[in-house]
């Protein structure tokens, strides 16, 4: 009988300590799921300030003759009748710029 009981007792506590690993794992595994929410989170208000400031810049170009003016610029377009140097440094390296608008 006293085999019977310390068997019994060896039992309960390994399913004791199985249980309380298993809650450990549970716990640590829903402290990585707050952490990931709370980073998607801030992606996400991220993208929105990043959304709501291309809307701004796209609203310029739609209306601004001078925000269009700067990207065609940036972009490296020029004006019918201009003139492009291109201007090597001495150390070979070439930049472009334009002069001449008319």
């Amino acid at each position: 009988m006293r085999f019977v009981q310390s068997g019994l007792f060896v039992f309960a506590g390994l399913v004791l300590l199985i249980g309380v690993v298993r809650l450990f794992a549970e716990l640590w595994d829903w402290h990585e799921a707050r952490e990931i929410r709370q980073h998607s989170l801030d992606e996400l208000k991220d993208l929105e300030v990043e959304r709501d400031q291309l809307r701004v810049e796209i609203e310029k170009l739609k209306t601004d003759e001078l925000a269009k003016e700067r990207l065609a610029r940036r972009l490296g377009y020029v004006k019918p009748g201009e003139v492009i140097y291109k201007i090597v440094d001495t150390r070979g390296r070439s930049t472009s710029a334009k002069h001449g608008v008319r």
